[in-house]
Formats: structure tokens, sequence, C-alpha cells
């Protein structure tokens, strides 16, 4: 789960061993940290969601009793806070989606192709339609402005959909059948 956990500008190696639901972040700036957080069956969700510039520790616990949940531990704080949000098949597709600096609890549905915004802000939703079932969500800031664009691969075409903010729609094919996409950010 590499990312940057201590705002200094580079992703740190990090793993989650859910064998003991132990986190090891070593820090670009030097030392370890370890971490207990989590429990069996989540799937990491890191990122800043406290806009302190600091990855947070946090996860998606999509079997949980009443629907899925998030927990997140805040960097700047090592406060916890947790909601439900999705349901055991949706996708976490989170990011900054608003602009402001935080990053947003989001999914995507397969089933549906529906994305579903948690806005940072004041935790109020928005949801809207793009792909379709069989596609492969992969957010990220494809049009520059620092904000998260819905993109999926299509697998079946090798095809590329991204609802930029700024910029419209890009379609693009790249890849061959069986290529599995990589959504993140290696240049900047």
């Amino acid at each position: 789960v590499p990312a940057d956990y201590d705002a200094d500008g580079k992703a740190d190696a990090a793993v989650f061993r859910p064998s003991t639901l132990t986190w090891f972040i070593a820090k670009s700036t030097g030392g370890t940290d370890i971490i207990g957080f989590g429990s069996a069956g989540d799937v990491p969700t890191v990122a800043d969601y406290d806009g302190d510039g600091k990855a947070d520790i946090a996860i998606y616990r999509p079997n949980a009793v009443g629907g899925s949940q998030w927990w997140v531990r805040r960097s700047s704080t090592a406060s916890v806070f947790a909601l439900q949000f999705g349901t055991s098949t949706d996708r976490t597709v989170q990011g900054d989606y608003t602009g402001d600096g935080k990053a947003d609890i989001a999914f995507w549905r397969p089933s549906t192709g529906g994305w579903f915004v948690l806005r940072s802000e004041d935790f109020s939703f928005y949801s809207f339609p793009f792909g379709a079932n069989g596609d492969t969500p992969v957010p990220g800031d494809y049009d520059g402005d620092g904000r998260n664009d819905a993109a999926v691969f299509r697998p079946s075409t090798s095809t590329w959909f991204a609802q930029r903010s700024t910029a419209g729609t890009l379609i693009q094919q790249f890849g061959i059948a069986g290529d599995i996409p990589l959504p993140s950010a290696y240049v900047g």
C-alpha cells in the first residue's frame, strides 16, 4: 500500500499484513511505523482523508453487518472515524473528486456502472453513471486539475474511458487482451 505517509512528497513503501492485521510503513525519511488496524476481510483504502498531506491508513469492510463500512485512521490526530457507505460488491475508488485537498470516500458499483462519492466537506453524496458491468474502475487526475476523474478500463476492447472534469471525455485504446490497468500517478 505505497503512499506518502510522512508528507515529504515521496511514496513510502508499505504493506498491510492480513494475517496479523498489521501495517508496516517504511518511511522515506527514515524509520518504520508498525500499526495494528483492521479486521479479517478488510480491504486497504489509503488516501489523505484529512488534508494534512499525509496518507491516512484506512480500510473498507465489505461484509459488515448492515452494509459496507469505511474505517479511517486520521494521520493528523490518530483518531478513527467509521461510517457505512456501499454494498459488499462495490469497488473502492477513493480520491479527491471535489478539489478541496481531502480524499472523498467513493465507490463504483460494477452491476450498474454507478459512481457514488461522499464529499469530505459535508458528508453529502452524489452519484452518476459512468462505465458498464465488466469494466475496471481506474480513477485518477487525467486532466491535471487536482481533482480525481471517473475512469474505467474495458478489458473486452482494451479501451480506457475517462470523464475528465475540465477536458471532456477521453476514449483511448491502449493495451491488449489480458492486460491489467494500473491506476496511479507515476510521473509528475
